[in-house]
């Protein structure tokens, strides 16, 4: 988000050209103002994004794809410079779909996984509703490989600290077994009574 996102639209990877050698293996590229990123240009830097993308092909890149995003990720899929036609992506680029530019607010719906690059959801999931959304996204995803992401819903204040909750991680691995029907999770992430 922010300034790093700012950095690699400006075609600036002294940032990203760190990420592998300290293990990190994915950046997402959340390209919205409410994120901090000035979105004034975002067709005309669809190339440098493509750049980045290609000399930097140990690192997967997720760009989000909203409505404000859509000049760059519709861009990116109008280059025919990857090797694989127009409406194709990279191995190593994905999109993940999430309306709400990462506030956190529920999709209404979940658009079809396309043909040409691989496809997660984001928006307000979380374990509260992650039943509903993932019989919703599972019926989008019409068998292709999916991932959901979420964040802020998986949070708590505990002891006056803003934490990550593992208690609501284990609530939705718990679900998301139960909808997927996976065998029994292994009894560490059973919660105790």
């Amino acid at each position: 988000c922010g300034a790093r996102v700012n950095e690699v639209l400006s075609g600036d990877d002294a940032f990203l050209s760190t990420l592998s050698k300290i293990g990190f293996q994915r950046v997402q590229i959340n390209a919205t103002a409410v994120n901090g990123v000035d979105t004034s240009n975002l067709a005309g830097q669809v190339s440098t994004v493509a750049k980045m993308t290609s000399d930097h092909p140990e690192l997967e890149f997720i760009l989000q794809q909203n409505e404000e995003t859509k000049p760059l990720w519709q861009g990116l899929l109008q280059l025919d410079t990857f090797g694989g036609g127009v409406g194709l992506l990279p191995g190593n680029v994905s999109m993940l779909v999430d309306e709400s530019k990462g506030t956190g607010v529920l999709a209404s719906s979940w658009p079809k996984a396309p043909e040409g690059y691989k496809i997660g959801y984001a928006g307000g999931i979380g374990p509260d509703n992650i039943v509903s959304v993932l019989e919703g996204v599972i019926q989008a995803s019409q068998g292709k490989d999916i991932w959901i992401d979420m964040e802020s819903s998986l949070r708590s204040t505990k002891n006056g600290q803003d934490v990550f909750d593992l208690d609501k991680c284990y609530s939705v691995i718990d679900a998301t077994c139960s909808v997927l029907k996976l065998h029994d999770h292994p009894e560490f992430l059973t919660k105790k009574e």
